[in-house]
């Protein structure tokens, strides 16, 4: 029986992104990459993830079956690393504010909101260089964005070509040579139902599970409301039924990566109308973070009955604490970041049934943990080696710089090339090691290898790696921290930096005010003169963030 491979990206901003190129120049090398079938992300996952379909899908449209090569899909991973490297200079999250008639729109549409601006901002700086073809303009000379239904791939001399039946074929025609088409699934969490909210070429809502006897278990335990998915109308092919709106029909891809890396509390949920309607009228729909439900994007592959998964996790993992806060909001925290990593360990641990293979990259391997005797001659006792890893070493990797890359941030910031490509490095050295042990090596296409070895960029940080200095480790350090790295690595510049923007801030405090004591307007003129400093001071400050992260650039 033919092996069914399934990769999962896993959520934690763009952090993961960059661990996931890695992963993925290790699987482009060993010719696994043409034999992926279902590509399940979230969040950060979601960002590199799209990115990186967007460029098969030239290549598979491009070129015919029998003129791709292992140097295509080498070349493919490093224009998705590239493409990723541009989009991350750009500070995405600082320039939400940068637009001042954005921000008038965010205050004044209601279906407008920070997630929506991110949204476009993807599709700009990320998603538009991978489509690589100029896109028809809209009103303002804005050109048109990606759009979900657009995703289908038909592959080079085939017209109409459907997911369904399509590998299979290709598959008992010409073997593994072929490369296969695979789907891809971007995951969101609806607030609505609590379920898994799924993005796909063809689709968009809440499937049900494929397989049967997980199909079963759900009906018996989860009483919610489903929201069925809908289709999005075609023109060049039979589009199935129910039929999304259609004013739905167009939905952007740059949304639904917006909708799946939606950290709650840090960006407004993203809202889809007039979809459906229950007995109290209309259901508005509003997706957060497809981590709230599964971080790491196993359920999809798991549903599709996927034999072979590659999971490339990325996420933020439980901390030890030795004196835990029992201050409320503190214990709080704590107990939802519990629920997170339980959660993730019940994704985890079931993923080995049914005869189910997997290989499973994550920021902690190799990082056994100690265990504590009670009493008061007790101490610290070395754990026993967990597995096949005793340590990092086992792939090439200092414990220390291991501990380090696992507590890089979480963000949509910008990242150094010294963060970038340690994580990068990283996950290709222990994907490398993992996929060995697991055998997966063996379920590559001989013929879709490189002759010999690749010149990655991030090679040249390999003796970083394995014997770090002290001047590595503290850049590596300085990546946890979200706010004021370059106040840590280059106090000078940054201090200068902060005086100026202070300075510049109190004087149009003081000449605001002025203007309103001059003008006589009182208390509805100081307000109205708060607004517009607060409608200068976004843009102004989102601009000095953006400036000040380039420096810290090295």
């Amino acid at each position: 029986m033919e092996e069914k491979i399934g990769l999962a990206l896993s959520g934690g901003g763009f952090r993961a992104a960059f661990f996931h190129v890695g992963v993925l120049a290790r699987l482009a090398e060993l010719g696994i990459l043409p034999r992926i079938e279902v590509i399940s992300t979230v969040s950060g996952g979601s960002i590199v993830g799209a990115a990186y379909y967007l460029r098969l899908r030239r290549l598979l449209q491009g070129k015919g079956s029998d003129e791709i090569g292992g140097d295509d899909y080498l070349e493919l991973v490093q224009d998705v690393d590239r493409m990723l490297r541009d989009a991350v200079r750009k500070h995405i999250r600082g320039r939400v504010f940068a637009n001042p008639l954005k921000n008038l729109e965010m205050l004044l549409r209601p279906d407008y909101s920070r997630s929506d601006r991110i949204g476009d901002l993807y599709d700009r700086h990320l998603y538009k260089p991978a489509w690589g073809e100029k896109r028809e303009n809209r009103s303002w000379g804005r050109q048109r964005q990606i759009e979900m239904r657009e995703l289908l791939i038909d592959p080079h001399g085939v017209a109409g070509f459907d997911l369904e039946s399509g590998n299979d074929e290709r598959r008992g025609e010409r073997g593994p040579a072929v490369p296969l088409v695979p789907a891809l699934v971007v995951n969101a969490t609806t607030l609505n139902t609590g379920h898994n909210w799924r993005f796909e070429a063809v689709r968009m809502g809440e499937p049900p599970p494929e397989a049967q006897r997980r199909a079963e278990i759900v009906a018996e335990t989860d009483a919610n409301v489903r929201l069925a998915p809908g289709y999005f109308p075609r023109l060049d092919r039979t589009t199935r039924e129910p039929q999304v709106p259609e004013h739905q029909a167009d939905f952007p891809l740059a949304l639904a990566v917006a909708a799946s890396a939606c950290v709650p509390g840090a960006f407004h949920p993203l809202a889809i109308s007039g979809m459906y309607r229950d007995a109290a009228g209309e259901v508005r729909v509003q997706l957060v973070d497809g981590g709230v439900q599964d971080n790491q994007g196993t359920q999809a592959l798991l549903d599709r009955e996927c034999s072979r998964l590659i999971v490339s996790d990325a996420s933020g993992q439980l901390k030890d604490k030795s004196r835990p806060s029992s201050w409320f909001a503190a214990a709080l925290l704590r107990s939802s970041g519990i629920s997170r990593d339980r959660i993730r360990d019940e994704q985890l641990t079931s993923l080995p049934s049914d005869g189910r293979k997997y290989a499973l990259m994550h920021l902690r391997k190799g990082l056994t943990p100690a265990a504590l005797e009670p009493g008061p001659g007790g101490g610290v006792v070395a754990a026993e080696p967990a597995g096949e890893y005793p340590t990092t070493s086992a792939f090439g990797v200092d414990r220390d710089v291991q501990l380090a890359l696992s507590c890089i941030r979480t963000d949509l910031d910008f990242f150094s090339d010294t963060e970038a490509r340690s994580l990068e490095l990283d996950a290709y050295l222990m994907s490398a090691k993992e996929l060995e042990l697991r055998g997966f090596e063996a379920l590559g296409d001989p013929g879709r290898r490189p002759d010999g070895p690749v010149d990655w960029p991030f090679l040249a940080l390999k003796p970083s790696l394995a014997a770090p200095d002290d001047a590595y480790l503290r850049k590596l350090e300085v990546g946890r921290r979200k706010f004021l790295r370059t106040l840590r690595l280059r106090p000078a510049l940054a201090t200068l930096i902060t005086l100026i923007a202070v300075a510049v801030l109190a004087a149009l405090v003081v000449g605001v005010r002025a203007l309103v004591d001059a003008l006589d307007l009182g208390l509805p003129g100081l307000l109205g003169g708060a607004l517009l400093l607060a409608f200068f001071a976004l843009p102004a400050g989102s601009a000095a963030t953006v400036w000040t992260t380039w420096r810290y650039d090295d």
